[in-house]
């Protein structure tokens, strides 16, 4: 007949509806991403809590000049010392990390050297008290050198606390350039 169809038998195996596995890329040498941040919330709940208590001090004086429209160098001052002090712990912190014999971090002259850095950068911060343009830019670098040791430098840290780390550094990092922003756009008190 002329309107004939053919049947074509068609093979649908439950092999074939089956995903296959994407191999997981090599991990690059220098990837500074070697963290999740998701691992945020799996960070134990003190290192939380207080982390981000201890961003007070960095956002409260930009909310309060930028909600009141004027700048007050003793508030901005005051969160460059509160900085300053973080900065110096940071780098306190890094150099406790290497004295246990167990730890990754041997106290060598780099890893020892990378500790002093953050404090003598916070140092230099309090020396420049012409204005807070040189005072928020030194301390905004000192805050990025920190965190691109911890994430880089010493991989062994935790990704929770590396998220966090990354979390705290970009909250001040944006504080420290509002107050910036403040003191152009508003009238000194």
């Amino acid at each position: 007949p002329p309107y004939s169809v053919q049947s074509q038998h068609a093979h649908l195996s439950a092999v074939r509806f089956k995903r296959r596995a994407t191999p997981e890329p090599p991990p690059r040498e220098l990837d500074l991403l070697r963290y999740d941040m998701r691992d945020l919330w799996k960070s134990p709940t003190p290192a939380l809590i207080l982390g981000f208590a201890g961003l007070i001090p960095f956002v409260s004086p930009t909310l309060m000049m930028a909600v009141g429209e004027i700048y007050c160098p003793e508030l901005a001052y005051a969160q460059l010392a509160y900085g300053a002090s973080v900065l110096s712990f940071l780098g306190g912190a890094r150099w406790g990390f290497a004295l246990p014999e167990s730890s990754p971090a041997r106290p060598d002259w780099i890893n020892l050297a990378n500790s002093v850095l953050p404090s003598l950068l916070a140092w230099a911060t309090m020396l420049m008290s012409d204005g807070i343009a040189p005072a928020a830019t030194m301390l905004i670098m000192g805050l990025g050198i920190a965190l691109h040791y911890d994430l880089s430098l010493l991989p062994t840290y935790p990704s929770w606390f590396k998220a966090l780390r990354s979390v705290l550094t970009a909250v001040a990092f944006f504080s420290l350039v509002g107050t910036l922003v403040v003191s152009k756009l508003y009238p000194e008190k």
